[in-house]
């Protein structure tokens, strides 16, 4: 049995955690948080007709979660249909556009993208798309706000999965996102150590590493990283590196978004609808009780907060949200719950995206251990990058391949003891 560190727990860490913790090794996991689930985060918001469940972080369950969905049916919690699509949105301020355009437009981009094998960025391949400029800076915001980045920078492989155009079903966790990290960490009990915030992390020159943590040091046989991109970048936090894994995180993106959730006076219909000009979409879902009466909103992109001057006046953006939506009865009085990400010292961001010139060579750089230090994190995974599946898979492979590391050693000191 190995002594194996765990730092996050966050869907990776937990996911790695798990798994290690049925192959029998001893874990300990740190998370600086007095919570589980990192970027997952159900809260409860007041309404006029009740108290309702919100996800102040990641919602949208996707079509090729299977891995999350395994783990959902293994702690007994099961999905409700959000009656929406995550892929369309009706844009709200662009008359004479709609969504069925920028899904066409989308398509048109992939077919296009196609002979290119989808190297460049989303930006210049939208710089090769005939026709109305005003639709595709449609396509552009549909982009930038679900990739959480300028369509500059981000590859546009993104159309793929996270910014695709199908109007494929959407799902969420009955009871909210938080129960599933709520419920592994339950499952592991005591071995996760809450408000333990991480400092460096050192290979040991005989083997191990050394973990410093604010309140004190360990020693573990292999550790797992799996901390936000944004955190592992934080110069203030000592972690082991080489060239070749630094090259490769050059080529992974910081994303940041926010969120808005407002109560409505009245249950409305399911929606979708964004603001073009300022880079966020706006939705009703439905959970396991019927329509949420909630606006939530979604704002994507450095650029687009900075715009909306979030952290001065969050007022704006509730303005903005009432006047795009007057479909919807919002109270006058009615208090709004905003979420940014990018101020959030323990995440320092939302998810990542790729930029051109990661590659699977490349993103499987992210993962390769240096010393006894294995990584996991939805930066790193190269098919559902920045989606909690993404996170899920990455945590699974990290503690699979520690697992491997233990077994090989143990072999090499049987065999060192048969031949002494």
């Amino acid at each position: 049995m190995g002594r194996i560190g765990v730092l996050g727990a966050g869907l990776a860490g937990l996911s790695a955690a798990i798994k290690l913790a049925e192959a029998g090794e001893h874990i300990t996991v740190f998370e600086a948080r007095d919570r589980p689930g990192g970027r997952v985060w159900s809260e409860t918001l007041e309404t006029p007709n009740g108290c309702y469940v919100i996800e102040r972080g990641a919602e949208f369950v996707l079509d090729g979660y299977i891995s999350m969905r395994r783990l959902l049916s293994q702690f007994g919690l099961s999905l409700v249909d959000t009656g929406m699509s995550y892929y369309v949105r009706e844009p709200g301020d662009m008359p004479g556009i709609t969504c069925d355009d920028i899904i066409r437009t989308g398509r048109e981009a992939l077919k296009l993208a196609s002979s290119s094998d989808l190297q460049g960025t989303a930006e210049a391949l939208l710089a090769e798309l005939p026709g109305d400029p005003e639709l595709v800076d449609a396509l552009r915001a549909r982009i930038e706000i679900s990739t959480a980045v300028s369509a500059s920078e981000v590859t546009a492989k993104s159309l793929h999965h996270i910014a695709s155009f199908e109007p494929k079903p959407s799902w969420r966790v009955a009871g909210g996102n938080q129960r599933l990290p709520d419920a592994m960490a339950g499952a592991l009990g005591s071995v996760v150590r809450y408000g333990e915030t991480v400092r460096a992390v050192e290979n040991i020159s005989d083997g191990g590493v050394l973990v410093t943590t604010d309140a004190g040091t360990s020693v573990f046989d292999a550790v797992i990283v799996a901390l936000p991109l944004a955190v592992i970048r934080d110069p203030h936090v000592a972690l082991p590196t080489n060239e070749a894994r630094s090259a490769a995180l050059g080529h992974v993106l910081q994303g940041h978004a926010a969120k808005l959730h407002l109560p409505l006076e009245t249950q409305p219909p399911t929606s979708a609808v964004m603001s073009v000009e300022g880079r966020y979409w706006t939705w009703t879902a439905t959970d396991e009780s019927g329509v949420v009466p909630v606006l939530n909103a979604f704002m994507g992109s450095p650029s687009a907060i900075t715009r909306a001057n979030l952290s001065q006046y969050p007022a704006e953006w509730v303005a903005k949200a009432r006047a795009l939506r007057a479909d919807l009865t919002i109270p006058q009085d009615a208090s709004a719950l905003t979420t940014v990400w990018s101020e959030d010292p323990l995440a320092g961001g939302a998810y990542a995206a790729h930029a051109p010139g990661a590659t699977a060579v490349g993103t499987a750089l992210l993962e390769k251990p240096v010393g006894d230090v294995f990584w996991a994190g939805e930066y790193s995974e190269p098919e559902f990058v920045g989606l909690m599946e993404g996170a899920i898979r990455s945590g699974e492979r990290a503690a699979g391949r520690v697992i491997q590391r233990l077994q090989t050693n143990s072999r090499n000191s049987d065999s060192e003891r048969t031949k002494a």
